[in-house]
């Protein structure tokens, strides 16, 4: 009888066991996987798995490496418009502005070449005086040159801009077996996410220490070429370092 009941228990604990595994899988949070494969990627070194799934680097030598983590909380998803065009617009006006600007300075450059070389050759002796029209040429060679700093600045900003904005969505949407990231033709929206966790830490110096960490998880959804797209989850910001 004992023993009867014994292996009925057992058969009962067996058949529970793959539904309480199940449960267990279940609940814990989607993010959970993508961050174990990041931060085991960043803890290795393996730049090259840990760049496809994030924007923002952890590297052990410089900052430290996480061990081990619970997640705390995932924050809602926040949504915003990405607005690549008016960022390609503005590189696109500034590049047709220093062209024309470059083209008028080649310009004046070509019409009083002579002087300009006489004024660049006494610039190196603060004592020359120069001719009447040297010194009509030097004031306008020298705006020339300042204003020449302005526009190559406008320039690699407005290009600086559409590379930040540009390069974690093309991160998202890269994909296998998806189309290439077209800025040109794509058009959507930003996702953010937080995910809070709690780590243990090891600092550049071998140190460990409980750390809270806040990880801003991002994709990219919208259309490209009025095809839809959804990017896969990448890594944004890790706060807390």
């Amino acid at each position: 009888m004992i023993r009867s009941r014994v292996q009925s228990t057992l058969k009962a604990v067996l058949l529970l066991l793959p539904i309480v595994a199940l449960e267990v899988a279940c609940s814990r949070p989607p993010e959970q996987q993508m961050l174990t494969q990041y931060f085991r990627a960043a803890r290795n070194r393996d730049n090259t798995t840990a760049a496809m799934m994030s924007a923002v680097t952890l590297d052990p030598r410089q900052q430290g490496s996480v061990e081990s983590f619970d997640i705390t909380s995932v924050g809602a998803e926040q949504r915003s418009p990405l607005n690549l065009k008016a960022l390609l617009d503005a590189a696109e006006q500034a590049r047709t502005a220093e062209a024309e600007f470059q083209k008028q300075k080649r310009a004046y450059s070509n019409a009083n070449l002579k002087t300009i070389e006489e004024v660049l050759k006494l610039e190196s002796n603060p004592n020359a005086k120069l001719t009447p029209q040297q010194a009509a040429v030097k004031p306008v060679w020298d705006k020339w040159r300042a204003d020449t700093a302005t526009f190559v600045k406008n320039l690699t900003a407005a290009r600086a801009a559409v590379t930040a904005a540009t390069g974690p969505v093309e991160a998202s949407l890269t994909q296998p077996g998806q189309p290439k990231f077209d800025v040109n033709t794509f058009d959507g929206e930003w996702v953010n996410k937080d995910v809070a966790i709690k780590t243990q830490f090891t600092s550049p110096e071998g140190q460990t220490s409980e750390k809270d960490l806040v990880i801003t998880m991002s994709k990219a959804v919208g259309t490209q070429a009025g095809a839809p797209r959804e990017g896969k989850w990448i890594i944004t910001k890790i706060a807390g370092l």
